[in-house]
């Protein structure tokens, strides 16, 4: 039998470390967002379409590192909230594009500055150069699995 730590139980695997630390992030993300009725994956949308200005579902699913049909009920669900506005295209049903509207805007400044602070706290105790090598590391894994970088 195996124990913890051995390299053969997955709790030792890398990657699933990774899953583990952005499974936290998303809770922790929601936790300081609740106040302003948004939640992580409604952040991360938000954050997209603020970097990205208007874009497509699948664009928004790429950046948000979602399933491009989960990020259609959620811009649908944002819509509704006044967050995002998503127009149709004439010629092909299934395109949408996604604007922020002024709430959105506004949502996502309030929300910026807490998510940037979350971000500095996961990476507390480490220096510039760590930092750049964790990020230079992550990248390297990201190639080799085939996931795409955020946009």
């Amino acid at each position: 039998m195996t124990g913890k730590g051995d390299p053969q139980t997955s709790a030792s695997w890398p990657i699933r470390r990774m899953s583990h630390i952005v499974d936290r992030h998303l809770v922790n993300i929601t936790k300081v967002l609740r106040p302003l009725g948004l939640t992580a994956p409604m952040w991360r949308v938000l954050n997209g379409l603020a970097e990205g200005g208007d874009s497509s579902v699948g664009d928004l699913a790429v950046h948000a590192a979602f399933e491009r049909s989960y990020v259609s009920r959620l811009v649908a669900r944002m819509a509704e909230l006044g967050l995002v506005q998503a127009t149709g295209d004439a010629d092909d049903r299934r395109f949408r594009n996604v604007t922020l509207t002024d709430e959105g805007r506004a949502k996502h400044a309030a929300a910026v500055g807490l998510v940037q602070r979350l971000n500095q706290d996961g990476l507390k105790g480490l220096n510039e150069a760590e930092v750049r090598t964790l990020t230079k590391l992550i990248d390297k894994v990201a190639l080799n699995i085939g996931a795409d970088r955020p946009k």
